[in-house]
């Protein structure tokens, strides 16, 4: 836990308490109150009681007695990174678990038998996801319950990313002549613990590739857990740069969900049928 400061400014009510007496009952009260962080971001952190912080009695030489000290908790990284997906735009799909997918046809049960097999067997390892092809075949939902899955019962650390925002992004800090936050957004997508990319190469100029060929290959070398969604086939993505993606194909190994174009499994065309 990351030490936070100290209270020096509370005054002793109880003068018969020793110094850690009177600190310990402040740390004690202030323990056992409950926050209301889960609301927002659906953790419940039994250590601090969703308050963000835990409190201990420490001795500070400084001062030559006992203070109470405020820690940062743990389940903090998990909730920032909950408000991260939820500020990226994934939070239509970040309550979804493996029943929010609706497997009627035979292609969705095999891609849905895939993704529970993959949150099953695979959330230790670094083996990649992908899920490509027809829009609106529920790429993004299958991805999403695999990235829940991780985020919310493994801890891990997920940035989710839509390539649209990402290349946007990028471009107004090279015209605002901002290198440092370029350089430092790559470096967080590159290094992050899980990174889900939504919607890959949507739209793309040859100038776009470089940095996704970074991304990718950074992530490929480090043995990097890493999801992704397109709706670009994989002939087209080959197409697109075969030594980059042929790695894609080689790190998700069976976790490749192709889907094949037919607006008949466009969800989204469903009420036209």
């Amino acid at each position: 836990m990351e030490k936070i400061g100290n209270f020096l400014d509370f005054e002793r009510e109880t003068p018969t308490l020793t110094d850690y007496e009177f600190e310990k009952l402040k740390s004690d009260e202030y323990n056992n109150t409950t926050g209301d962080l889960n609301e927002y971001d659906g953790v419940n952190c039994p250590c601090c009681n969703n308050k963000g912080y835990v409190s201990k009695v420490n001795y500070i030489e400084l001062y030559k007695r006992y203070k109470t000290t405020m820690y940062r908790c743990a389940c903090m990284g998990q909730r920032e990174t909950i408000r991260k997906a939820l500020n990226s735009g994934l939070g239509e799909y970040l309550k979804r678990r493996s029943n929010d997918y609706e497997a009627t046809e035979e292609w969705q049960k095999l891609n849905k038998s895939l993704m529970v097999e993959y949150c099953k067997t695979e959330s230790d390892s670094n083996k990649w996801f992908i899920a490509v092809g027809q829009s609106g075949g529920g790429k993004t939902l299958l991805c999403s319950i695999i990235a829940n899955h991780l985020l919310f019962n493994l801890n891990k650390q997920v940035l989710y990313i839509t390539w649209t925002d990402f290349i946007s992004k990028l471009k107004r800090d090279i015209m605002g002549d901002n290198s440092d936050s370029v350089s430092c957004y790559l470096d967080e997508i590159k290094k992050c613990e899980v990174l889900f990319i939504d919607e890959l190469l949507k739209k793309y100029t040859e100038a776009d590739l470089k940095y996704i060929i970074e991304i990718i290959n950074y992530r490929y070398t480090n043995d990097l857990k890493t999801i992704i969604t397109s709706e670009r086939t994989i002939d087209e993505l080959l197409d697109i740069d075969e030594a980059t993606f042929g790695r894609v194909i080689e790190k998700s190994g069976k976790y490749l969900i192709e889907i094949e174009k037919d607006r008949h499994k466009n969800y989204r065309l469903k009420a036209l049928r």
